[in-house]
């Protein structure tokens, strides 16, 4: 990682000074191209999106806070009953997770929601495809006693 900056004017024409951290290949990239412009470019679209990234952190925090106490956010033209549904659901996937290991829940999390490889997650993890394999076989077995009904 490599740290950049650039001052770029605001509305009331002030200048504003900009500072990101870039992965290593694209300060490479940046570095060899050797271009003001191009390294402004890549400073202010960093920037952007790390606004973006801790707007949404912001936001599923609060909804994830919002869930943890126990408050659902229901559309207008829902059905009560389906609401009692998935507040069970919610309670069986919290009572699943909460029987896996810390390498389990990692596993499922890095596999299923993020949808990287058995491999890619090994790298992360620190061991071995063919272990994040066993890891996420176990987990899966472990949520399945939860949602019987229900093919994972």
């Amino acid at each position: 990682m490599k740290k950049y900056t650039t001052f770029v004017e605001n509305e009331k024409g002030e200048q504003k000074k900009i500072s990101v951290w870039l992965d290593d290949e694209t300060a490479r990239a940046i570095d060899e191209a050797n271009d003001p412009e191009i390294t402004q470019f890549y400073i202010l679209d960093k920037h952007k999106e790390d606004l973006i990234q801790r707007k949404e952190t912001r936001r599923h925090t609060s909804l994830d806070y919002l869930f943890e106490q126990g408050h659902y956010i229901e559309e207008q033209d829902s059905d009560l009953s389906q609401h009692g549904v998935r507040m069970e659901n919610i309670s069986k996937v919290r009572k699943a997770l909460s029987t896996l290991t810390d390498r389990q829940f990692k596993t499922i999390w890095y596999v299923a929601v993020d949808g990287l490889s058995y491999a890619k997650t090994g790298r992360l993890m620190g061991i071995r495809g063919e272990t994040v394999r066993e890891h996420y076989k176990r987990a899966v077995e472990k949520i399945k006693k939860y949602f019987p009904n229900n093919p994972l």
